[in-house]
């Protein structure tokens, strides 16, 4: 063996070792490691990988995890993070959620196609959205970070703050209001300094009244602490969102509390 081939497979094993489990190995992140196509290859001819898909691989024994697949999919160019009910859920916010357990929900701001080995796996919706004024780099999306702060391999995701408007993005279509109030009823420690930020840069109309709507039905209290005259609301009428059921009429947070 060769002294680069070597040196090759002595970083593929100090790499190997190195990932959080259940995240795949990718192409991208051979490369950083020195390791070409045709090392990997190889590897994958003496079992050191298992091939997963174009660009993806799996090392022997282990099992892919929801956190591990996104990760992979982060290193691989995908500009996608973990939002809306997922996130409440795997922050463990909401405690009316299972933790894990619901469908995945990633965010971004560019269409892109899933690998197939991934849409096998896990049961995923991509949302494609530009909710927030912000740069679309993930780390530098407001309110998005790692799940695990000190971990470069591990998935970004929404804060509580932001997954919470992200959910009610997808009220009524794609999400019940119910099951929305539900799990916004015991979330007593939302940040004012976040939502503040969050609901200003919001460029969703329904969703800043919505919020203040269902928040003030629920009594929480970090309404008291938020600075509604920075906020856009739109116009003075009341706008009417149809659901299933019925209508809900969300008036202008301003007007309301002024009677």
């Amino acid at each position: 063996m060769s002294t680069q081939s070597l040196h090759s497979r002595q970083n593929l094993k100090k790499a190997l070792f190195a990932l959080p489990k259940g995240m795949p190995v990718t192409s991208s992140l051979l490369e950083q490691w020195g390791i070409s196509r045709q090392l990997a290859h190889r590897y994958v001819q003496s079992g050191w990988l298992e091939p997963l898909g174009y660009g993806y691989f799996l090392r022997p024994g282990d099992t892919l995890t929801q956190t591990g697949a996104v990760a992979a999919l982060e290193t691989q160019g995908m500009a996608l993070h973990i939002g809306g009910k997922a996130a409440l859920s795997f922050m463990g916010v909401a405690h009316y959620l299972p933790l894990g357990k619901e469908k995945l929900f990633l965010y971004g701001t560019a269409r892109k196609v899933l690998p197939a080995w991934f849409t096998r796996q896990f049961s995923c919706e991509v949302r494609i959205s530009h909710l927030f004024k912000e740069e679309d780099e993930l780390g530098k999306r407001l309110y998005v970070r790692r799940l695990e702060e000190n971990e470069p391999c591990s998935p970004f995701i929404a804060e509580p703050e932001r997954a919470l408007l992200e959910m009610l993005d997808d009220v009524p279509q794609k999400q019940s209001l119910d099951e929305a109030r539900k799990i916004m009823e015991p979330l007593y420690t939302l940040r004012p300094e976040a939502l503040q930020t969050l609901l200003e840069a919001c460029t969703r109309i329904k969703v800043k009244r919505l919020f203040f709507s269902v928040a003030d039905e629920l009594k929480l209290p970090v309404l008291k602490q938020l600075d509604l005259s920075r906020m856009d609301f739109g116009a003075p009428s009341v706008y009417i969102l149809s659901r299933k059921g019925g209508s809900l009429i969300l008036k202008h947070p301003r007007m309301a509390s002024n009677g």
